[in-house]
């Protein structure tokens, strides 16, 4: 009798923690849970419970503990069983996970949630259609399952089953309004399915839903990449504004749908329209129009952060520069005017002063910084209008007097151009001096490589898209969306990961956040690149990236070996780049991976068009000879050539390090899929497939070729291509070493 009152006294205590734990209070849940195991060491649901807990608060090594314990005391727990595959499933074990559940669901077949979440992993596990099989037995339990027919569409959109998708999105949204996951994934399937305003509308209202998650802004970058705005609402700004904030978003490729919405903004749309690019800068009311766009957050924020990639903007900034110049000259700037004239010396910097200057600013800016040099030899005070002046013509660290400049006290916005172009290309310097040289570089092309990129850092970019989770390489690889087959590929624990050609360090700050306890040797030609790269990744917080000097070609010297070896856009500028590529596989251990990036032959008709322009007329690689190639570029277009128009409209044409790097490399391999598969087999690779940022070209490829396996098939890439000569402007894949 009294064990049966010790009993119910734990039954009562168990009901009580689980009150607490319903009602979202852990803390005292927490505390029940461990006074009865104070008592019963070995009590089952207390220590299943408590491993709820720790998986909820994201401790799931202890979870794993916790619950594996009450599971030894009582080995047909079926909610255990289903606990403990929650919390390896995060640990990103899904096959462990998805054993777990298959325990549970042998002692309680009708357990709706544990074939649900089984569906997951076996998605994980990269087996869609076994996941399909799960999700439908979990809805013949219970058909009102919203989640389970959210996970549904997944699984469908992964099997490029893409109406089907919609129809499960569909339903879990009929059944749960707020469901946020469901309307970005309707979102994510409606943009493959090309109907951008449909897609739109669900990733604003997932975004509403769950402001703080990353993956949901990642889908709704990519729905804006191709977006265009027939019209907007009060509160799309500042939902654009909120989306540039985001650390997985890269804003270089949302600029053009924010000036498309923009365009709609009254004051925006009426300053474009009036501003006509031959009209002299004495015409120009700088400091009205200036005024109005410093009250437009969104226009000066993307002006800080990217490139502007529109030809009609960059004239009007172009001319607006000039006006600026012109009243900064004749003292007549007004403060109100200093929010814009700041973002412009920002986005003048960042795109490396690529619009063109006539003669008359010339001498103006020539004369300008005379009065900045007296001013700061004489110690008296400069005029922030001068600083923003110059700064929107010249890189203010280049001149003598930048550092002394650098030491005064600044006001507002002043301050983010003292930052931008000198505080941190001073520390850059620093930073150059440091950074140590693991080869030496003998090849001819490889040093005129590298001078270019001593000259010409490539990209200047200020933000990237992070990944808003980082996993294990072979999680990444065989999960959603990629599900390569990688055989029977072990990840290791802290992978060793080598970047061959790191640039200025956005690919390496990319591939650390998406790896999880990876090591990065990051290699690159120029020291500029790499100063700048060491500069970001400590103002981002990454601290497992080496940068170090190097040559491609001679690397196979460092005696090192790595998991995973990426090169994308850099065995392209090797005089060899199969030799340089073999000397890479060499550097991968047996079964490791390779991320490459090759240029295509078919692709970059308006690349090739371009060069053969620039031998024509002579152009060199000086600033000035860029800007006269782009004008004339320009003017070809606009007179109705559509290779030229093609050129710009890339990315890579609106600034200069990029415009140099796109046209006017020293050199320039490019390919065709036939020579790739002839060099993957030589080189004892396996193509697992390519990875694109535009899903839409994979869904057109699988429209006519919806078998798996046809993803991996290089011959039908080759007539794909053919047929779409625009969908693969370069060629973006992963192989696997035999």
């Amino acid at each position: 009798m009294p064990e049966q009152r010790q009993s119910l006294t734990i039954q009562q205590a168990i009901d009580l923690g689980v009150q607490h734990h319903n009602a979202g209070d852990l803390t005292k849940a927490e505390g029940i849970y461990k006074q009865i195991l104070q008592s019963d060491p070995d009590q089952p649901v207390a220590l299943h419970l408590l491993g709820v807990i720790a998986h909820q608060v994201g401790k799931n090594d202890t979870a794993v503990d916790l619950i594996t314990k009450a599971l030894t005391v009582k080995p047909d727990y079926a909610e255990a069983h289903y606990s403990l595959g929650n919390a390896l499933k995060e640990l990103g074990k899904p096959e462990d996970a998805a054993a777990s559940y298959h325990k549970a669901l042998a002692i309680k077949s009708d357990y709706a949630v544990a074939h649900s979440n089984l569906g997951v992993a076996l998605q994980d596990l990269g087996k869609p259609e076994d996941a399909v099989a799960s999700y439908h037995k979990a809805l013949a339990i219970k058909p009102d399952y919203a989640d389970a027919h959210n996970n549904l569409g997944v699984a469908l959109q992964d099997l490029g089953k893409l109406e089907d998708a919609v129809a499960s999105y569909r339903k879990a949204l009929a059944l749960k309004p707020d469901l946020a996951e469901a309307h970005n994934n309707l979102g994510h399937v409606l943009g493959q399915l090309d109907r951008p305003t449909e897609a739109f509308t669900c990733h604003r209202r997932a975004i509403s839903l769950n402001p703080q998650n990353d993956l949901f802004y990642a889908h709704f970058e990519a729905c804006l990449v191709t977006a265009s705005f027939a019209s907007v609402d009060d509160n799309l700004y500042q939902d654009l504004l909120h989306l540039l904030e985001r650390p997985v978003v890269r804003p270089s490729y949302v600029i053009r749908s924010i000036i498309s919405a923009l365009r709609h903004h009254p004051d925006f749309s009426r300053i474009v329209e009036g501003i006509s690019f031959n009209q002299q800068d004495s015409e120009i009311p700088y400091r009205d129009i200036a005024g109005q766009l410093s009250t437009i957050p969104l226009f000066l924020r993307i002006l800080e952060l990217s490139p502007i990639s529109d030809l009609e903007i960059e004239r009007m900034l172009t001319v607006l520069r000039c006006a600026m110049l012109a009243e900064t000259i004749e003292r007549k700037t007004e403060e109100k005017v200093f929010p814009f004239s700041a973002a412009l010396a920002l986005q003048c910097f960042i795109n490396e002063y690529v619009f063109p200057e006539t003669e008359e600013e010339k001498e103006a800016v020539e004369h300008l910084q005379e009065k900045i040099a007296t001013l700061v030899e004489k110690g008296r005070p400069v005029p922030p209008s001068y600083v923003v002046a110059l700064g929107a013509y010249r890189p203010l660290f280049e001149f003598p007097w930048a550092e002394k400049l650098s030491q005064r006290e600044w006001e507002n916005n002043i301050t983010g151009v003292i930052k931008q172009q000198i505080s941190e290309p001073l520390e850059e310097r620093a930073l150059r001096d440091r950074i140590p040289s693991i080869t030496s570089i003998q090849n001819a092309i490889s040093q005129s490589v590298r001078e270019q990129y001593e000259e010409n850092p490539y990209p200047r970019w200020i933000e990237t898209s992070l990944t808003y989770e980082s996993r294990s390489l072979g999680a990444v690889l065989t999960g959603s969306p990629l599900f390569f087959d990688l055989g029977d590929y072990t990840s290791p624990e802290s992978p060793d990961i080598l970047i061959a050609g790191c640039g200025t360090g956005q690919h390496p700050v990319c591939i650390a956040s998406r790896f999880s306890n990876a090591r990065l040797l990051a290699v690159d030609l120029s020291l500029n690149s790499l100063a700048y790269a060491e500069r970001k990744a400590r103002e981002l917080g990454f601290s497992n990236i080496e940068y170090v000097q190097g040559d491609i070609l001679e690397l196979g010297k460092i005696e090192r070996q790595f998991d995973l070896i990426a090169s994308v856009g850099s065995l392209p500028t090797l005089g060899d780049p199969l030799a340089g590529w073999r000397i890479l596989v060499n550097l991968l251990r047996p079964g490791g991976l390779m991320n490459i990036g090759l240029y295509s032959e078919i692709g970059r008709q308006d690349i090739i068009a371009g060069r053969s322009l620039i031998a024509e007329k002579g152009y060199s690689t000086s600033p000035e000879d860029i800007r006269r190639c782009r004008q004339d570029i320009i003017a070809m277009a606009e007179d109705g050539d559509n290779e030229m128009a093609k050129i710009c409209n890339r990315y890579d044409f609106f600034s200069l390090s990029e415009c140099r790097d796109l046209l006017f490399h020293v050199q320039e391999h490019r390919f065709t899929l036939p020579q790739i598969d002839e060099a993957l087999q030589s080189l004892h690779l396996k193509f697992l497939g390519f990875e694109m940022e535009d899903r839409r070209t994979l869904s057109k490829f699988r429209e006519s070729h919806p078998d798996r396996d046809c993803l991996t098939s290089l011959s039908l890439w080759h007539e794909f291509e053919l047929d779409n000569p625009d969908k693969l402007p370069g060629y973006p894949f992963w192989c696997q070493k035999s």
